[in-house]
Formats: C-alpha cells, sequence, structure tokens
C-alpha cells in the first residue's frame, strides 16, 4: 500500500492516487499503534508548524551547502594524496570497515537474468527499471564530532541524496515495534532508508553525483552501514492485474503528473508508503542458482501471505545488488533483498511475529545468517519540502497537536 506522502487518506491498493498538496509531512497511520509511533521525548507545543517548518528548512539548507562544501573540498584534496597514505577520515572510515567487516568466502554466482524469473507469479514485467538504494545500519554509534546522534547524520545523508540528479524520492522505515526507543538505545539494524534513482542503472548511481558518497562517510562515520545500490528484479504482486511492484507503480503516476504538468518534476509532490502497512527487509547472502521463478517459496513469502491471507497481504520484490558506495568494497553486506508488504497487521503482534519467523525458516536454506526484520515506512521525502532532518521535530509535534485536539473533543 502506497500512498501520498501529505497524509493519511486511505489508499486503495490497487491504484495510485493524486496528492493534494505539495508539502512533505510524515503521515500518521490509519489506525494509530503506539509500536509504530514510537516517540518519547515530551516537548513543549512550539508555536505556529509552519513557521517553525520554515526556520527548520532554512537551517538545514544552510548546513547542507556548508557540509556539501566541505565533502567537494576534501575530495579535491584526496585527488593529490596517495590513498594508501591518506589520514583523511575518508581514509580511516575505510580501513575501520575492513577491519570490522566479516569476510564472506564462499563463492557467489551472478544472478539470474529477469527474464529467468518470468513466471505469471513472480513477474518481471512491471519492475521498477531505475535504481533502489538500500542503506542499512549495522551500527547506530553517534557520527561525532560532525554530527550528534544517529538520525542527525542519516538525515543528513538524505538530504544531500535530494540534491542527486536522478533522485525521485526517499521512505526512511524505523523498527515496528518501539523504533524510535531502539533507535536512542543504538539497537542495530533499528531502521533503513530506501531511495528510488530514476533513470540511471546502478553501478552509475554514487559515480553519477560523488557528493552523496562523501555524505555518507560524514553522515556514518564511527559506524558500520551499507548503502547498497540494487536492481529490481522480479515481483510478487498477487493482487495487482498488472503484476507491477510499488515502485514501478509510484514512478508510472509520478511520470503521469510530470507529463500533466507540461514536464515541471518540481510541482510533483512524493508518493510514499502508509505507516499503518507492515514491511519485511530480507537481507541475503546466497548463489544466484538458488533463485528462480519459486522466489517467492523460496524466501518465505508465500508463507508470509498465507498466514496474513490474501485480502491482505500487498506484494513483495526481489532486488539484485549490484554495488555499494564504499569503492573498494568488494564483497557486499547481501547478494540479494526482498521487499515483502504484509499489509496494515502492524496491530497483531502475534500475527506479525509468526510471518516473520516463516521468512526467517525459509531463508536459512538459503544463508544461515539471513537478516529478517519488520518496519514501518515513517518519512517519505521528496525532493523539495520539509528538510529531512526536520521531520523527526515535526513528526513529534504534529504527535501533541493531535492530543492536544484529542483531550479538546
Amino acid at each position: 500500500m502506497f500512498t501520498a506522502a501529505t497524509g493519511s487518506v486511505p489508499v486503495d491498493r490497487h491504484r495510485v492516487h493524486s496528492p493534494t498538496t505539495r508539502e512533505i509531512h510524515p503521515s500518521p497511520p490509519l489506525q494509530p499503534s503506539p509500536r509504530v509511533h514510537p516517540f518519547s521525548r515530551t516537548a513543549s507545543p512550539i508555536g505556529s508548524l509552519a513557521r517553525v517548518v520554515e526556520r527548520l528548512r532554512t537551517v538545514s539548507n544552510a548546513r547542507t551547502r556548508v557540509t556539501m562544501r566541505a565533502a567537494r573540498a576534501a575530495r579535491v584534496s584526496a585527488r593529490v594524496v596517495d590513498r594508501a597514505s591518506s589520514t583523511t577520515s575518508r581514509g580511516r572510515m575505510r580501513a575501520g570497515e575492513r577491519a570490522g567487516r566479516e569476510v564472506v568466502t564462499r563463492a557467489v554466482t551472478p544472478s539470474p537474468s529477469p527474464s529467468s524469473l518470468g513466471e505469471p507469479s513472480a513477474s518481471n514485467a512491471a519492475t521498477y527499471d531505475g535504481t533502489v538504494v538500500f542503506h542499512v545500519y549495522d551500527s547506530l554509534e553517534a557520527p561525532k564530532p560532525i554530527f550528534s546522534t544517529f538520525l542527525e547524520g542519516a538525515l543528513h545523508v538524505v538530504e544531500v541524496a535530494r540534491f542527486h540528479p536522478n533522485f525521485v524520492s526517499a521512505h526512511f522505515h524505523y523498527a515496528l515495534k518501539d523504533g524510535e526507543q531502539k533507535i536512542d538505545a543504538k539497537t542495530p539494524n533499528s531502521c533503513f532508508n530506501c531511495t528510488l534513482l530514476d533513470d540511471v542503472a546502478p553501478d552509475a548511481a554514487f559515480e553519477t553525483f560523488g557528493d552523496l558518497v562523501d555524505a555518507i562517510e560524514m553522515g556514518h562515520l564511527n559506524q558500520r552501514e551499507h548503502a547498497l545500490a540494487c536492481r529490481e528484479i522480479a515481483v510478487y504482486a498477487p493482487s495487482d492485474d498488472a503484476g507491477a511492484s510499488a515502485f514501478a507503480k509510484m514512478r508510472a503516476k509520478r511520470r503521469e503528473l510530470v507529463a500533466e504538468a507540461d514536464g515541471a518534476a518540481d510541482g510533483v509532490p512524493v508518493f510514499g508508503f502508509d505507516e499503518s502497512n507492515v514491511v519485511l527487509f530480507v537481507g541475503v547472502r546466497a548463489n544466484a542458482s538458488d533463485i528462480d521463478s519459486t522466489w517467492p517459496h523460496v524466501f518465505g513469502v508465500s508463507g508470509a501471505e498465507a498466514l496474513v491471507g490474501s485480502n491482505t497481504f500487498q506484494d513483495a520484490s526481489l532486488f539484485e545488488v549490484v554495488t555499494c558506495s564504499k569503492r573498494d568494497e568488494t564483497e557486499h553486506r547481501f547478494t540479494h533483498i526482498v521487499r515483502v508488504s504484509l499489509g496494515p497487521i502492524g496491530d497483531d503482534e502475534a500475527l506479525v511475529r509468526a510471518a516473520e519467523d516463516a521468512v526467517k525458516r525459509a531463508c536459512a536454506t538459503l544463508d544461515s545468517d539471513a537478516f529478517v526484520s519488520s518496519y514501518a515506512c515513517v518519512f517519505n521525502i521528496g525532493k523539495s519540502g520539509t528538510p529531512p532532518g526536520a521531520l523527526p521535530a515535526v513528526r513529534e509535534m504534529a504527535k501533541k497537536k493531535k492530543e492536544a485536539e484529542a483531550l479538546r473533543a
């Protein structure tokens, strides 16, 4: 299920609905749940929301310009310094990554071509043909001295990504239960982000915009993280007549609106995912020979669908990891990623756990260290609008406003 990232209007999962405003706000769920809305910090009301957002936008844009200029200067200096002896933060960061990363020695064969996955039940006919960058965070230490908290650094990276010439949207996910508390506690993999880049191949996604690589290195100092440029190679969408993936449908609707606006892409708001939807993120290292047209069964997607019900289950997409933001990395965190949309079942904790366990059991046959976890998309971020760094504050203010209105009712 996805919706225009401007509110919580219910969305027919078979269609894309046009938004009503250009301003991007984090979308409250259709059925509020304390597990999906895990804000715990307290703050007093801060005047007009519009004035606060505008002030935050001004500060964030200024900071982004400063850090991007610093990144460009550092990159120019790095070109004339031997990388092997460099003492820049980039060199230290990569050395730390190489020291802290487990080396996987088993051979991984190339992924099959999308055509080999083209069964009617797992169609590749309507995959997203751009690049999807999944950013996973194995550690959440504060990226000091540049940023004081993990979220501050991570959302700064998203802000810089908006300057990428091929940027379409970003979708930041929190762990399903008590996600914000887990982030504050530095729990590994308590969030992830995915960014859509149109009209660029995965192997060129980072080369096209070097500032993004620099932003990742600065925004994630002292951390183990992986920005993985991926290609969507197969889709399982039994409830969609065309078998199209959620990303492909968003792209199609966006292009339609851009055409209606005579090519004025900046005037088209972002579409995003509803926070009430439960998303399973699945990451494995596997041989391509083990992945064929039966992949929904191999990854346990079919089992999860049977548990939640065909009327609730939405879709799943299989991605091949092509490259990483770390130019010298040859062994990536995953070879394949699957994103599974279970539907609005967040209030049923037992059902979520059962679906997650079904996928874990299936994936264990591919990779004994497979990563499977449940999330909800909390921020849908477009090319313009509220700065990503301001979204947590805006989200909390919106929550307090809603609570105040409930008390007055």
